[in-house]
């Protein structure tokens, strides 16, 4: 082969490279939705405005249990460090859930879906008792 072949020959292989990642991307992407689809088989469906409403209400919940939290509940550790009180760590294990936490407890038990606007807010019947510890 001269060097004009193996050009066109190089230029080629690149194309076919090209080719190839694009369809193992598309493999990959395809491969991801169906794992989501077999973790997500067989939970409950419930709206995602449902869950919305639910971590809403969740959180008001949260709201008024920290405002009635007894302060020395909290076990706050100060230091003393240049004519400073610095106030190094607060045990706030007693204060609630972080938001995130709660989506992903959700997530856990639901297969949770974008919502598609038909007027009602489920859309399937929800079983909501919570299975038994493995």
């Amino acid at each position: 082969m001269d060097k004009e072949q193996l050009k066109v020959k190089v230029e080629a292989l690149r194309a076919n490279e090209v080719v190839a990642l694009e369809a193992l991307d598309t493999a990959k992407t395809k491969r991801m939705r169906a794992e989501q689809e077999l973790a997500d088989a067989g939970k409950p469906v419930i709206r995602e405005s449902l869950v919305v409403d639910l971590i809403s209400e969740l959180e008001s919940v949260f709201a008024d249990t920290i405002g009635s939290i007894d302060t020395s509940d909290l076990s706050p550790e100060f230091s003393l460090n240049y004519n400073e009180v610095q106030l190094d760590c607060i045990d706030l294990d007693c204060v609630g859930v972080d938001t995130d936490e709660l989506h992903a407890v959700f997530d856990g038990f639901f297969a949770i879906k974008e919502d598609i606007d038909n007027g009602d807010d489920l859309i399937a019947h929800v079983d909501m008792t919570i299975p038994a510890c493995r």
